[in-house]
C-alpha cells in the first residue's frame, strides 16, 4: 500500500518501507483567484503593499493609465499583471482627500455603516488623541501607532483587529491573526455582528490595545 498527503505544490507518496517520492502538481488559477494572489503577495514580491503602491502613485500625481503603468513597470520593475492590478485598485488621485467617501464606499450597506458608526463612536470615547485614517481595503485607528483596524466580511460582518501586548490571551474573546488589513501590528481579531458585541469586556481589550500604542 502507498500512503500520500498533499502539500501546496506536490503530492508526497510514502511506501510502507519508508521510501518517499513526490510528483509535482500544477495548479491553474482562474482570473479572479490569480488577481487575489497577486494582491496578497505584493508586499512579499515587491516590498510594498497594494495600499503603499497606490499611495506612491498619488504622491507622484499620476493620473493617466499609460503613465501609471510605465511608472510601475519601467521605473519600479513590476510585472505587467502586478502593475495592472495596482492600476485597477487606483480609483483616483483625490480619493484620500475625502475620508468620508472612502468610508461610504467601504461600508456600503446600511447595516455595516450603522455598525461602523457605533464602533467608531465607542472607540473615540477612549481618548482624544485617536485619529482615523481610512484606506481602500480597511479602516485603521491610530494613537501614536496603529492600534485597531476595521474591515468586513462578504456576509456584511465587521472584523475588528487589535494590537495586544505580547502573550495577551484576549480573555477568550479574540483569536490570533496576522497582517489583518495589511498591518503586521494587528495580532488579534474578533467578529462584530451587532452593537451588543461591543460589550464592556471587548471595550477593555480595545483600551489595552490603545494603551499599548
Amino acid at each position: 500500500m502507498i500512503y500520500f498527503y498533499v502539500t501546496k505544490k506536490f503530492h508526497i507518496f510514502e511506501k510502507p518501507n519508508g521510501f518517499i517520492f513526490k510528483i509535482k502538481v500544477i495548479v491553474t488559477l482562474g482570473p479572479k483567484q490569480m488577481g487575489e494572489a497577486i494582491i496578497k503577495n505584493l508586499k512579499e514580491k515587491t516590498g510594498k503593499s497594494l495600499e503603499e503602491w497606490v499611495q506612491l502613485i498619488l504622491i507622484h500625481e499620476l493620473t493617466d493609465k499609460k503613465e501609471i503603468m510605465d511608472f510601475l513597470k519601467s521605473d519600479n520593475r513590476l510585472g505587467h499583471f502586478q502593475a495592472l492590478k495596482i492600476f485597477e485598485h487606483h480609483s483616483g488621485k483625490d480619493i484620500y482627500k475625502d475620508p468620508d467617501k472612502l468610508i461610504d464606499q467601504f461600508f456600503d450597506s446600511e447595516r455595516t455603516r450603522t455598525l461602523f458608526d457605533h464602533v467608531r463612536s465607542k472607540v473615540f470615547e477612549i481618548g482624544d488623541d485617536i485619529t482615523l485614517r481610512p484606506c481602500l481595503i480597511y479602516i485603521p485607528f491610530y494613537r501614536n501607532r496603529q492600534f485597531a483596524v476595521l474591515t468586513k466580511t462578504k456576509g456584511d460582518k465587521i472584523i475588528l483587529g487589535l494590537n495586544l501586548p505580547e502573550n495577551h490571551t484576549g480573555n477568550g474573546l479574540l483569536e490570533p491573526t496576522s497582517k489583518l488589513g495589511g498591518s503586521e501590528r494587528i495580532n488579534a481579531k474578533t467578529t462584530i455582528k451587532g452593537k451588543n458585541d461591543l460589550n464592556a469586556m471587548l471595550m477593555d481589550l480595545i483600551t489595552i490595545s490603545y494603551n499599548n500604542n
